[in-house]
C-alpha cells in the first residue's frame, strides 16, 4: 500500500460525504494533475517546501484527506535528512499555535514548527523507495498537546519512550490537517507534520 495512504489512513475522514458538489470538477482535475506528476522528481536544489511555479507544493495538498503525493513526501524526506538538527531548529517559526494551523492551514503549510506533548502512539513502518528495490523506515506517531492530537512522521529512530506518559518534542514541517470521526462527537481535526527526529521533552 502507498505509504502516504497507509500511515494516514487511521486518521482519515470520509471526505467524499462532505464535499460540495461544485468542487468535484476542480478536485478531479487536481487529482489528474497529481497523478501526472507522480513519476517526476523535484530537484534537490529546490527548497524544503517549494512555493513558486508549477511545482509549488501547496496546490497539490488537500486537507481532510489521507493522501500526500509521493513527489512531495519524498522531497521533504530527502531535504530533512540532509539538514542538521541545528539548521532545522533555527528555521522554526517563533511560535506554534496548533489551533491556528487547524483553522488556517494554507498560510502555515510548509513551515517548520516546534511541537511538544504526551506521546500516545509510535511505530515503525517500512516503505519502498521509489525506483529501487530498497526500503526505508519511518516512524509514525501521535502525540497530544493538551487535548489536541498531532500526527507525525520522523525519519530518524527516536529515543525510547513510554507511551501514554513521556513528554516528547519535534521540529517538523506542517503538511496538512487530517480529520477523523469520533463516535457520537464532532469530527476531530489533527495537524500532520514531517520531522527529522523525535526526542524526549524535559
Amino acid at each position: 500500500m502507498n505509504p502516504r495512504i497507509a500511515v494516514l489512513a487511521a486518521a482519515a475522514l470520509a471526505f467524499a460525504s462532505c464535499r460540495q458538489p461544485g468542487l468535484r470538477g476542480p478536485l478531479a482535475d487536481l487529482r489528474a494533475e497529481i497523478q501526472e506528476l507522480e513519476g517526476k522528481h523535484v530537484g534537490a536544489e529546490e527548497p524544503l517546501w517549494p512555493d513558486q511555479g508549477d511545482m509549488a507544493f501547496n496546490r497539490y495538498v488537500e486537507d481532510y484527506t489521507p493522501r500526500i503525493p509521493d513527489f512531495i513526501y519524498n522531497h521533504v524526506t530527502m531535504k530533512l535528512g540532509g539538514m542538521t538538527e541545528a539548521q532545522i531548529d533555527s528555521s522554526a517559526q517563533p511560535k506554534s499555535d496548533l489551533q491556528e494551523l487547524v483553522d488556517q492551514p494554507a498560510v502555515s503549510r510548509g513551515k517548520l514548527y516546534r511541537v511538544s506533548g504526551r506521546i500516545g502512539h509510535l511505530g515503525v513502518e517500512r516503505h519502498a523507495i521509489e525506483g529501487t528495490t530498497k526500503t526505508r523506515e519511518v516512524y509514525a506517531g501521535t502525540l497530544f498537546h493538551g487535548e489536541q492530537p498531532v500526527h507525525f512522521h520522523v525519519i530518524k529512530k527516536p529515543d525510547v519512550v513510554y507511551l501514554g506518559s513521556d513528554e516528547v518534542e519535534f521540529t517538523g514541517v506542517f503538511v496538512k490537517v487530517l480529520g477523523y470521526p469520533k463516535p457520537g462527537e464532532p469530527t476531530v481535526s489533527a495537524p500532520f507534520f514531517m520531522a527529522r527526529s523525535l526526542r524526549k521533552y524535559y
